[in-house]
């Protein structure tokens, strides 16, 4: 029996099809079926059953799943203490954070490449967090504290959020100006399956019946329809305020004011190029706090 192959069976059940399974694990399909019968081939049975909504765990299936992921758990493990021995700040460091934040991050990387050519950073957006524990990151910034108490947290800050509009819209909507905005000016924000934002919370118990014009599931696409005039919408002032297409109409709004942190695995906070990146990220916070708080903005419009 092949670790390599229990992979393979892992991801295909946490997966539920060998489609999706080979999208995981970066295999083509066909690889994932040979795997996965070489691995009943020597348990000498079958695994799963295939049905019309993709593959089910058999009973032993099932008994082999608890087995199989221990197995993957101790794996990672002994991979986060292989770091932790190298004294080396070269390598790959991963970094999750959700949208906001990663076009913050993105713009600096620069600077940082430039200083250390070893270093190779991979900066994921995302609206699901990852398992550090599992290692589906290294670091992961997030807003607000999570749950789970055994990892290592650091304050980075507060982003704070406004009204913007393009400057096109809002000479040709006076109401933009006033508290008048919120029924009778166009607006740009999330689609549905993202009400649960606090964003979209906030906006729609302040537009009551009226609904969004124009609403996308990524905040890139909002933030293009918000420059080309298709309405106003709520953007990170350090996006906003560095605009010259767009007007901020308010001040950093409390209710959307989030402080944010940066999380990491005990077993990483030592690695050289963990802490060398997680270094970084504190000082490019602390380097833009005004920006980020969208404190002395001398655009704003009111």
């Amino acid at each position: 029996m092949q670790w390599d192959d229990l992979r393979v069976f892992l991801a295909v059940a946490q997966a539920g099809s060998l489609r999706r399974a080979a999208r995981v694990l970066g295999f083509g399909q066909p690889t994932v079926i040979r795997r996965l019968r070489q691995l009943e081939q020597s348990l000498g049975t079958r695994l799963f059953e295939r049905t019309p909504d993709g593959h089910r765990l058999t009973k032993w299936g099932q008994h082999l799943l608890p087995m199989a992921q221990g197995m993957a758990d101790a794996a990672t493990a002994i991979d986060r203490r292989r770091m932790a021995f190298g004294d080396d700040a070269g390598g790959v460091v991963r970094v999750s954070a959700g949208e906001w934040t990663a076009r913050f991050l993105a713009p600096h990387l620069a600077s940082l490449s430039g200083r250390h050519r070893d270093l190779t950073v991979e900066l994921v957006e995302s609206h699901v967090e990852p398992d550090l524990d599992r290692r589906e990151a290294d670091l992961l910034i997030r807003h607000g504290l999570p749950a789970r108490g055994h990892l290592v947290r650091v304050g980075l800050g507060t982003i704070g959020a406004a009204i913007y509009g393009a400057t096109s819209l809002v000479e040709t909507q006076p109401a933009a100006r006033s508290d008048a905005r919120w029924r009778s000016c166009p607006w740009v924000a999330y689609d549905a399956p993202h009400e649960y934002f606090r964003s979209m919370a906030f906006l729609m118990g302040h537009l009551g019946d009226q609904r969004p014009r124009v609403r996308a599931s990524r905040f890139s696409l909002q933030l293009e329809a918000i420059r080309a005039g298709a309405g106003l919408g709520i953007l990170p002032c350090f996006v906003g305020d560095a605009d010259p297409a767009l007007v901020r109409l308010t001040a950093p709004i409390t209710e959307l004011s989030a402080d944010y942190w940066l999380l990491v695995h005990p077993d990483l906070k030592t690695v050289p190029r963990v802490r060398l990146l997680s270094d970084w990220i504190r000082a490019a916070f602390k380097e833009s706090r005004p920006a980020l708080q969208g404190l002395g903005h001398a655009r704003r419009s009111s």
